[in-house]
């Protein structure tokens, strides 16, 4: 690993463990990856790399974790909380954090991977 790359990830870390619920930090966050087909075909990528299959399954269809290509979500699904979820990971759960492993730009292309694959109500969608 380069020291770039290696400084990048270690103020990302920082960034990570401040982020807070109650500053309204995953309300003001919007995804700049949505609809990129590059972004997308890397965001696949990065989940096999990252090994997220391991949990919610091959096609993210569930499996120890919840299906993430439905409509039945236990927290507001915005880009924003999905972000913090992969970046911080989720308290009592099995969801650890991914924020010292991958930088913004791949947990952003992640997301828009999962959005790509939504088999879910349309009508339902916030992102």
């Amino acid at each position: 690993m380069t020291i770039k790359k290696f400084a990048r990830r270690a103020a990302f870390a920082l960034f990570a463990l401040t982020l807070s619920p109650a500053i309204g930090w995953a309300d003001d966050h919007e995804n700049p990856y949505t609809g990129d087909p590059v972004a997308i075909e890397e965001g696949q990528k990065l989940w096999a790399k990252a090994g997220c299959y391991s949990c919610h399954g091959e096609t993210a269809e569930g499996a120890v974790g919840p299906d993430l290509t439905d409509d039945e979500w236990t927290y507001r699904p915005t880009d924003a909380t999905i972000f913090k979820a992969i970046a911080v990971g989720r308290p009592g759960t099995n969801m650890v954090a991914w924020g010292n492993q991958l930088d913004p730009d791949e947990i952003w292309k992640i997301i828009a991977y999962l959005r790509s694959i939504y088999k879910g109500d349309p009508d339902k969608i916030i992102w």
